[in-house]
């Protein structure tokens, strides 16, 4: 049962990225800030996140950090 309950996680959390990253199908240039800020709250780790976007850990490091210190202003 607990095989079935992690597999059906890693299924919901699959689904999750394909919805998000369907919200913005049919856009323009839409920056690498921007993907990280939709993609991040799914529980992603930065090579995870990386690797769907096709850029390196350290970019979407840094873009989580922008995204971070535009929260506390």
């Amino acid at each position: 049962m607990e095989k079935d309950n992690g597999i059906l996680q890693q299924i919901s959390k699959k689904m999750s990225i394909l919805i998000s990253l369907q919200l913005q199908h049919g856009k323009e240039k839409v920056e690498v800030k921007e993907n990280v800020e939709k993609l991040a709250p799914f529980g992603l780790t930065d090579n995870e996140i990386a690797e769907i976007l096709g850029t390196t850990t350290g970019t979407v490091s840094v873009a989580k950090a922008r995204i971070k210190k535009a929260k506390t202003k």
